[in-house]
């Protein structure tokens, strides 16, 4: 079945792209499958940054993006050649091209638009190396019900990975293939596996009726839409923040600040400034660069909360999701949970499924995806930063799993805050608002914040005195060098150059919340 040619460059008024658009439209529309969404995505090289090992296989790669990766091609393409003719020996199979690969190449169009990348691979290519790979797929999913099912176990995080998900048309069109006539007996294999699969690797509960199956795209999306789908919840608008153009903003106007130094290198009598204004700069920056990397959101931690506000965490009751989390304020105060369950497998699994949550919500074109599991994990990013946080939650039941405590909290303490924001103010959104008024409310806490609030007032309008100061003295101290520089202005660059930079140190000192106490 023809599908566009993604090497072939299209040019006005050429026939063989209307022969080509010809012959690919009259089989796109043979085709009876309605067409998926686009659900595949290469994950930004913003996330990879922060754990490229999370997003990208270690042992098999799946599908177009990762499937011709040279070191694992050479390691599992035999493997992979293996396991097939096995799983094909009991359907008695013994043409691979012909009774599987056509099937997958006649719904390559579609397959196309499952990808959010154009392949430049051809319909053969493409059909011949997902066929192989959703065989693979089909064979590890059955090993997971029958462990001597299969020769070999492929990692549960490589599955799960979001570069490395095989549609589900694809897995249909294969399945059918091995049962034949038997196909509709069996039609809910797939989504049995899946579930299976997706119980033993989630962190958190499944809901309890399986979700629905028809609009499936892939095992990842399986897995999402099982764990946020507890309720009904209203989609709501999110906004992207371009972070990639704050970052080039920021690199020019730091070459302009370089600029401005070196040209005040060279002016008469501006060496008692220069070192100033390079400490400054560099000051400038190593705060942004702090306040970029891995920002969370901005909540008190467990710890915290506990110690000064009261608030006890308990675990949320009959294993609701997380689109139940709470604040209850009374006599005394709560703040309710679900459980999550963390192992070895756990961070690939939660970076993959916010990963694929927010590139959905990005490019959906039908809308219809929130950021209901971002603002989870932002929040836990936030309130979890040391091991005290961690005990306080294990001692309610709400982290559970086989990873240590210093080990949560490299989980959360290594993801990022997400750069989006909604339009709308969501519930978890409201229960950090209550979590902070309650918290801030504290004499304990507004008191050393009004203090510091007052210092740093006043240390702003003292730097912005020394540095009108420094400049006219910086304007004083060119003229008299170009006219003649007597005992008193030496004296009065020495001092510049040594006591101003220590006062200048010490003001651009941090002063965090956390250094009152």
């Amino acid at each position: 079945m023809a599908s566009l040619n993604p090497s072939f460059s299209p040019n006005y008024g050429v026939k063989p792209w209307v022969d080509q658009i010809n012959t690919t439209l009259k089989t796109q529309i043979a085709i009876t499958i309605d067409p998926p969404p686009v659900s595949i995505f290469e994950v930004p090289l913003s996330l990879k940054a922060e754990n490229d090992e999370a997003y990208v296989p270690q042992r098999v790669g799946l599908g177009p993006y990762h499937h011709f990766h040279p070191e694992l091609y050479h390691k599992m393409e035999q493997k992979k050649l293996s396991t097939i003719k096995k799983a094909l020996k009991p359907h008695q199979i013994h043409d691979f091209e012909k009774e599987i690969v056509q099937k997958v190449k006649n719904i390559v169009p579609l397959i196309r638009n499952c990808y959010a990348s154009y392949h430049d691979a051809d319909d053969d290519t493409l059909a011949w190396l997902l066929a192989i790979d959703g065989m693979l797929l089909i064979d590890q999913l059955d090993a997971y019900s029958n462990p001597a099912f299969t020769s070999f176990h492929i990692e549960a995080t490589d599955l799960i990975m979001l570069e490395n998900q095989i549609p589900l048309i694809v897995l249909n069109e294969i399945h059918k293939a091995l049962l034949g006539k038997n196909a509709h007996d069996q039609q809910h294999y797939l989504e049995t596996k899946f579930r299976s699969f997706c119980k033993s690797h989630s962190s958190f509960v499944l809901m309890n009726e399986n979700a629905d199956f028809s609009g499936v795209n892939h095992m990842l999306d399986y897995m999402y839409n099982s764990v946020v789908n507890n309720e009904k919840s209203i989609p709501k608008k999110v906004d992207f923040i371009n972070y990639e153009s704050d970052e080039y903003e920021a690199e020019v106007k730091q070459d302009l600040l370089e600029a401005v130094i070196r040209f005040a290198g060279v002016i008469p009598g501006a060496e008692p400034f220069y070192q100033i204004i390079e400490f400054l700069m560099r000051k400038v920056f190593e705060i942004v660069e702090e306040n970029t990397q891995a920002e969370e959101i901005n909540v008190p931690t467990v710890s915290e909360l506990c110690k000064i506000a009261s608030v006890d965490f308990r675990l949320s009751p009959n294993n609701e999701g997380i689109r139940n989390i709470s604040f209850v304020q009374g006599k005394a105060r709560y703040c309710y949970l679900p459980v999550i369950t963390l192992n070895a497998d756990s961070e690939v699994v939660l970076r993959n499924l916010v990963a694929y949550e927010k590139l959905m919500a990005k490019n959906s074109l039908t809308g219809g995806y929130g950021l209901e599991l971002t603002e989870y994990v932002d929040f836990m990013c936030g309130i979890i930063d040391s091991v005290k946080d961690v005990k306080l939650l294990r001692e309610q039941k709400i982290i559970q799993g086989d990873l240590s405590d210093e080990e949560v909290v490299k989980i959360f303490n290594g993801i990022g805050k997400s750069r989006v924001t909604m339009s709308v103010e969501s519930e978890l959104k409201k229960t950090v608002g209550q979590l902070n008024m309650v918290y801030e409310s504290m004499p304990r806490v507004w008191v050393p914040r009004m203090i510091q609030k007052r210092f740093m007032a006043s240390a702003r309008f003292l730097t912005i005195v020394i540095c009108v100061s420094g400049l006219l003295i910086f304007i004083r101290e060119v003229y008299m060098t170009v006219y003649g520089l007597d005992s008193f202005h030496r004296k009065l660059a020495h001092f510049l150059r040594t006591k101003l930079r220590s006062l200048l140190l010490f003001l651009a000192g941090p002063k965090g919340p956390n250094e009152i106490a």
